[in-house]
C-alpha cells in the first residue's frame, strides 16, 4: 500500500481554501491528507506534533503578513518543502523566498491543478534529493575532519555561577552541525547562555556558526546588554550569511548578585519551569539573525528567579524528532521528560532527555541536531 503524502495547508481565507481541497482532489493520484490551519502559530504548533512532507504556506495570515511569514515558518519546519501561496505577483519577493529557502512562489490567480501538483511534487523530490545528498557529503574524510574541530569551539565542561546549576549538550546528526551552544563571561560577573540553530546543514551552515559564535563572545566583553549584543551581531551575520542561510538563537544573562534573567531571542523559545506544571514560554522577541541588517532584537523584561525554577532552551531536533510511525517527540514530551527529572543535576537532566528523545526514535539515525541547555536555580 503506497504512504499517504501528508500535506500542511496554512491558509485562512475558505474560498481559497475550497479551491486548494478541489485541485488537489481532481490531479493527485496518490493517497493524502490535507491537514488545514489558519494561523501562523497553528501550523509552528502542528508541526511539532506531526511529521508532513510539504507545507503550502499563504504569506497573509491574521497573525502575520509578508516575507516574515515563512522566514519563521522556515525556521521551525525542519527539512519540510515549503510551497508559498501568494495573491499577489511580486517577483522581487518571489526571488528571495526562493533563495532564503522556498521551493516554489505561486500566485493564486496563475493557478490551476496541473500547476499545484507539479509544484508539491517537485518539492518533496527536491526535499528527499537534499537529504541524500548531505548524507552523502557527510561521509568525506573532509567533513570529519571539520567535524573534529567544530567540537572543539563547544564548551568542555559547565561553568560555574553561585546560585545556578548549568549544563549543556549538543548530539549532532552529521559531521558537522548547525546548532551551537554556549556559556560567555559577561561584565559584572554575569554569565549569558547561548543556543542556536543555523538553517540548513553542511558546511557552510557550520561555518556561519563559527562566525556567530566569535562575534558573540567578542560583543559581550563591550556590552551588557543582551539585545544589543545580538542586534550588533545581526547586522555582521546579515552581511555574510547572504540569501541562503539565517540563525535562530536565544540568549540569556544571568545575575548571580540579585538571581535575575534577561533574554533576547532571535526566533528561538525557551521555557521557564515553576514550581508544579507551570511554564512560562520565553518566546521569541524578533526575526531571526540574518534575515534583515536593519533587525532590532530587543531584550525582554528582568525576570526574578526562584530556587526549584527550571530554564531550558532547545533546538527543533528536540521536538521533531521521529518514532519509526513518524510521530514526532514534541514540545509537551520533552517538558515532561525534563520536569521529572528536576530534582537531580541539570546534567543528568539532560541524559534523561536524551535517553528519551533517541528511544522514541529507536534505531533510527536522527534527522537533526539535538542541543540542550539546562539551569537549575539553587538554594
Amino acid at each position: 500500500m503506497a504512504r499517504r503524502i501528508r500535506i500542511l495547508l496554512v491558509e485562512d481565507d475558505p474560498d481559497d481554501i475550497w479551491v486548494m481541497r478541489n485541485l488537489l482532489g481532481d490531479r493527485w493520484d496518490e493517497p493524502f491528507d490535507l491537514v488545514q490551519v489558519e494561523l501562523l502559530s497553528a501550523a509552528i504548533e502542528r508541526c511539532t506534533e506531526g511529521n508532513f512532507d510539504v507545507i503550502l504556506l499563504d504569506l497573509s495570515l491574521p497573525d502575520s503578513q509578508g516575507l516574515e511569514t515563512f522566514f519563521t515558518m522556515h525556521a521551525h519546519a525542519g527539512d519540510v518543502p515549503i510551497v508559498i501561496l501568494s495573491g499577489y505577483d511580486d517577483q522581487p519577493s518571489a526571488v528571495k523566498a526562493v533563495q532564503t529557502g522556498a521551493q516554489d512562489y505561486i500566485v493564486k490567480g496563475q493557478m490551476n491543478d496541473q500547476v499545484l501538483v507539479r509544484s508539491i511534487r517537485y518539492a518533496i523530490e527536491r526535499g528527499r534529493r537534499h537529504r541524500a545528498e548531505d548524507e552523502l557529503r557527510d561521509t568525506s574524510e573532509e567533513f570529519r575532519a571539520a567535524g573534529e574541530i567544530q567540537q572543539r569551539l563547544y564548551p568542555g565542561t559547565a561553568p560555574t555561577l553561585p546560585g545556578f546549576d548549568i549544563a549543556g549538550a549538543l548530539f549532532p546528526a552529521k559531521a558537522t552541525a548547525g546548532d551551537y551552544f554556549d556559556y560567555i563571561p559577561m561584565l559584572d560577573d554575569c554569565l549569558g547562555i547561548v543556543l542556536g540553530d543555523v538553517s540548513s546543514h553542511g558546511m557552510g551552515p557550520a561555518l556561519l556558526m563559527s562566525e556567530t559564535r566569535a562575534c558573540l563572545r567578542t560583543l559581550a566583553q563591550i556590552h551588557g546588554d543582551v539585545g544589543e549584543i545580538l542586534t550588533r551581531a545581526n547586522r555582521l551575520l546579515a552581511a555574510d550569511a547572504g540569501d541562503f542561510h539565517f540563525v535562530t538563537l536565544a540568549m540569556a544573562r544571568l545575575n548571580p548578585h540579585d538571581r535575575t534573567m534577561v533574554y533576547a531571542s532571535a526566533g528561538q523559545r525557551g521555557y521557564l519551569l515553576h514550581a508544579g506544571v507551570d511554564v512560562t514560554i520565553l518566546d521569541s522577541t524578533s526575526l531571526p539573525l540574518g534575515v534583515r541588517p536593519d533587525t532590532v532584537v530587543p531584550a525582554a523584561s528582568s525576570i526574578a528567579l526562584k530556587p526549584g525554577e527550571l530554564i531550558t532552551f532547545f533546538t527543533d531536533g528536540v521536538a521533531e524528532a521521529e518514532s519509526p510511525g513518524r510521530v514526532r517527540f514534541g514540545v509537551a514530551r520533552a517538558l515532561q521528560a525534563i520536569r521529572s527529572e528536576r530534582e537531580k543535576p541539570a546534567r543528568e537532566i539532560i541524559e534523561t532527555l536524551r535517553h528519551e528523545v533517541f528511544g522514541f526514535c529507536r534505531s533510527q539515525p536522527p534527522a537533526d541536531d539535538v542541543t540542550v541547555v539546562v539551569v537549575k536555580v539553587t538554594e
